[in-house]
């Protein structure tokens, strides 16, 4: 009769020490899935902003012509007619470490 409640008792242990394991990995499972669903919601949220800022920025574009106009002789070069437009490449930073000589 020892004997049996002996193995018994083990078995208890085991299958004890068995399921604290499992639930201490799904406990891990569940709080890395909710910091990703964190930062997913975060990252959401500035994805909205963004989207916002670039809709008033478009309104403001179909809309408003002196924006239209900054907006062409900044991004795209252009200018009125009679203009003359000076054009200056970008400076990179990689120029100064091609220019030196080896």
């Amino acid at each position: 009769m020892r004997i049996i409640f002996g193995i018994f008792s083990v078995a208890a242990i085991v299958a004890m020490v068995f399921l604290g394991l499992s639930l201490k990995v799904a406990h891990d499972e569940s709080e890395h899935w909710k910091t990703r669903r964190a930062t997913l919601e975060n990252e959401l949220l500035e994805l909205r902003k963004e989207v916002e800022e670039h809709g008033a920025f478009l309104d403001r574009l179909r809309r408003d012509p002196d924006f239209q106009d900054a907006m062409a002789r900044k991004e795209l070069g252009y200018g009125k007619s009679g203009e003359l437009n000076f054009r200056f490449p970008k400076e990179e930073s990689n120029l100064t470490n091609e220019s030196a000589e080896p």
